[in-house]
């Protein structure tokens, strides 16, 4: 998918700068291109699961209560984020992705029961989420919360991100194609930056839609707590103005305003910036199609993970202290306080993030077996028995 989205910017912005191609256009065929490479390595990877499944197809019933559950999922796509953009008008999503997603939605409509009698050939699932919510819409079942939340919870996260995720692609991947690079540290920095803001982005909106079974990457269990959910949201719109609000720092100082080129200083804060998102992107590069928020969809113990159970929230905390630089641009010891609290807050909520995805995730043996290894043999735990062991005696 990474290589296929670098190829694609780069001939686009060949085509461009030869006029033959538009940017928004550019942008989406990009896009389409980059899932695609990605769902495919993916379709090819999940061969061996879909082999080892023993194929027996549900009855009429089941499938016609699939697709209809399926529809009804795909509406709520298109009603929720035009619900939140009459409650919110400043909600980011309406222009790109509702108009957008209306255009494809009677060709998936019409597609959808096509799809579930394919999908059902390959890895038949007779009583899954779909099948006893379309029952219910149907009337051939009664609703129990217990045999419906799965399915709910895993779709309010589809609700909640996908019109996000893909509004903000499509606004990255259009800033990159008109993006003029020039050959400054401070220009270069800016540059990598947006590019591993486009393909972070890309990552997470396909690990959105592309949730599946037959891609090994199905949501298996999703956070049903109020705590987990509202840590996670208060991260992105509409409850990010509050995030922002009070991370505010009282100047608009950054790092580069702080430094110049010609100190020593300067090399050595761009080195620590540019890691820092790096590691988140790397770290997000690792899900690959099983990127998902609030969610289990099997473990990730690959790239920094091996090391360390959360260097995406990490390097992303470490990237807002060193880019802020909070203790430059102050007038007194209360600015000085003020933008400390602000970033401290943030911390905070990520901290929080991290331990409620735990004990969500700490019900599966899997990651459980994952964290006390991490525990014992992670980056953490190995600087501290070095500490101890550089201590005297």
């Amino acid at each position: 998918m990474l290589a296929a989205f670098t190829a694609g910017l780069i001939f686009f912005r060949w085509a461009g700068a030869h006029g033959l191609a538009d940017t928004a256009l550019a942008a989406r065929l990009v896009i389409a291109l980059s899932v695609a490479a990605g769902v495919g390595a993916a379709w090819r990877e999940a061969r061996p699961r879909r082999q080892g499944a023993a194929v027996t197809m549900p009855a009429r019933d089941a499938l016609r209560a699939k697709t209809v559950a399926i529809w009804v999922c795909l509406l709520a796509l298109l009603l929720w984020p035009t619900l939140l953009a009459r409650v919110f008008p400043a909600w980011p999503t309406q222009a790109s992705f509702n108009t957008e997603y209306l255009l494809a939605l009677p060709a998936l409509l019409l597609l959808t029961p096509a799809y579930v009698r394919w999908a059902e050939r390959r890895m038949p699932q007779p009583d899954d989420g779909y099948a006893r919510l379309g029952q219910v819409l149907l009337g051939r079942r009664r609703w129990r919360w217990d045999e419906q939340r799965p399915l709910l919870l895993a779709w309010a996260v589809k609700l909640f991100f996908i019109p996000l995720m893909y509004t903000w692609l499509v606004m990255a991947v259009t800033s990159l194609l008109g993006l003029e690079w020039r050959w400054s540290p401070t220009a270069v920095v800016a540059g990598l930056f947006a590019f591993g803001l486009g393909a972070d982005l890309l990552i997470a909106t396909a690990g959105y839609v592309f949730a599946s079974r037959l891609l090994d990457n199905e949501v298996r269990s999703t956070d049903a707590t109020w705590l987990g959910w509202l840590c996670c949201v208060l991260c992105y719109p509409p409850l990010l103005a509050v995030l922002h609000a009070l991370r505010q720092q009282t100047d608009d100082v950054i790092w580069s305003d702080w430094l110049q080129p010609a100190e020593p200083l300067y090399w050595l804060w761009a080195a620590l910036v540019t890691l820092t998102w790096l590691v988140y992107w790397v770290s997000t590069m690792a899900f690959g199609l099983r990127f998902s928020n609030l969610s289990w969809r099997g473990l990730v113990d690959t790239g920094p993970y091996r090391y360390t159970r959360h260097p995406a929230y990490l390097s992303k905390n470490l990237y807002w202290w060193l880019h802020t630089v909070p203790f430059v641009g102050v007038a007194d010891a209360r600015d000085l306080m003020r933008n400390l609290a602000g970033l401290a807050f943030v911390s905070t909520v990520y901290y929080l993030r991290a331990k409620t995805e735990e004990r969500h995730l700490m019900a599966f043996p899997e990651y459980a077996a994952y964290a006390a290894r991490i525990g014992r043999d992670g980056w953490w735990a190995r600087c501290r028995r070095r500490l101890r062991a550089a201590r005297p005696a």
